[in-house]
C-alpha cells in the first residue's frame, strides 16, 4: 500500500477533533515531490475559471470530474471525513450540517446525502459555488435526484461571501474538494481560515498532490478528451500541492492539522483540521 498516512494519535483519541497533531515532512514525500515536473504552482487560469467558458465545455469538465471522483476516491474521502465528524460529536439526533465549498456540479453532496440516508444518518448540505455555469450544472443534477434533493441547499456564492450570506452561521463540517488548487498561493491560507471560521467542528480539504506520477496519470486519462478538458485536467495537477505547501498553508490559516493522508496512485490528499480556539 503506497498510501502515506500521517497520524500521531492512537486509538479513540485519533477521532477527536480537538487533538493537536504535528505532521513531519517525511523523507518519502520529499523524494517523490523532488521529481515533480513543476517546482512551483503555475498561476494560469483553468478554462472553467474563465468568465467566457461555454456551458458545453463546463459540462464536459464536470463529467470528467465526476469520473475522477468515482475512480480516485473523492466520495470515499468525503465519507471518511463525515464518519470522523459523527464520532466527534457523539450521539446527537440533530442533522449533521455540512458546507460544501466550490461544489461544482454537486456530485459529492448528492453522493454523500444518498449514503447518509441509506444509513439513517440525518444530514443537511449547503452547497455553494460562485460560477453560474457550475450552478446550472448542479441544478440539472439535482433535478434528476428526486425528493432527496431537498436535503441539499444550493447557492451561487463564493467562499468570501459566506459570512455575509449566513450571518453567524456555522456548520459541523466545512468541505472543499478539488477547489483550492484554483487559488494562487497567496489566497489559500485566507480561504482555509474562512473555512475554519465557518466550521464548528471539522475542516476537510481534499485536493491534488503534485508529483511526476500524478502528471503522468492525468496525461494518460485525458488522451482522448476534448482540448478544453485536457488543458484543464493537466493544468489542475500542475496547480496541485506538495506536502510542505499543504502544511504551510494550514498553519498560516490558524488551523490545527488532525490527519493528513496522501495517495500516490490517485494523486489526491485528504486533510482533516480543526479551528484553533
Amino acid at each position: 500500500n503506497m498510501t502515506m498516512h500521517t497520524d500521531m494519535a492512537t486509538g479513540a483519541k485519533r477521532c477527536r477533533t480537538n487533538l493537536k497533531l504535528v505532521v513531519p515532512i517525511d523523507v518519502m514525500s520529499m523524494m517523490i515531490e523532488s521529481r515533480a515536473i513543476v517546482t512551483t504552482r503555475p498561476t494560469e487560469l483553468e478554462g472553467m475559471d474563465e468568465p467566457n467558458a461555454s456551458q458545453l465545455d463546463m459540462d464536459a469538465s464536470f463529467e470528467f470530474i465526476r469520473r475522477v471522483n468515482r475512480l480516485a476516491g473523492g466520495f470515499l474521502a468525503f465519507k471518511h471525513a463525515i464518519r470522523v465528524a459523527l464520532r466527534g460529536r457523539g450521539h446527537s439526533s440533530e442533522p449533521l450540517e455540512i458546507l460544501d465549498v466550490g461544489t461544482g456540479c454537486a456530485d459529492l453532496p448528492i453522493a454523500i446525502v444518498a449514503w447518509a440516508l441509506r444509513h439513517n444518518i440525518p444530514i443537511r448540505v449547503t452547497a455553494i459555488d460562485p460560477h453560474a455555469g457550475s450552478i446550472a450544472a448542479a441544478n440539472e443534477c439535482l433535478s434528476a435526484y428526486g425528493a432527496n434533493a431537498n436535503f441539499i441547499q444550493l447557492a451561487q456564492c463564493g467562499l468570501d461571501d459566506v459570512a455575509q450570506h449566513w450571518r453567524k452561521r456555522t456548520w459541523d463540517v466545512v468541505h472543499a474538494a478539488m477547489m483550492l488548487h484554483h487559488f494562487p498561493d497567496e489566497r489559500v491560507p485566507a480561504a482555509l481560515a474562512t473555512m475554519g471560521r465557518a466550521s464548528s467542528g471539522l475542516v476537510v480539504w481534499n485536493d491534488l498532490w503534485r508529483t511526476r506520477m500524478s502528471a503522468a496519470i492525468v496525461h494518460a486519462l485525458t488522451l482522448f478528451s476534448s482540448e478544453f478538458v485536457r488543458h484543464d485536467a493537466r493544468l489542475s495537477v500542475a496547480k496541485g500541492f506538495s506536502k510542505r505547501e499543504i502544511l504551510r498553508h494550514v498553519s498560516r490559516a490558524g488551523l490545527r492539522t488532525d490527519t493528513l493522508s496522501m495517495n500516490l496512485f490517485t494523486a489526491r490528499f485528504l486533510l482533516l483540521a480543526t479551528p484553533v480556539d
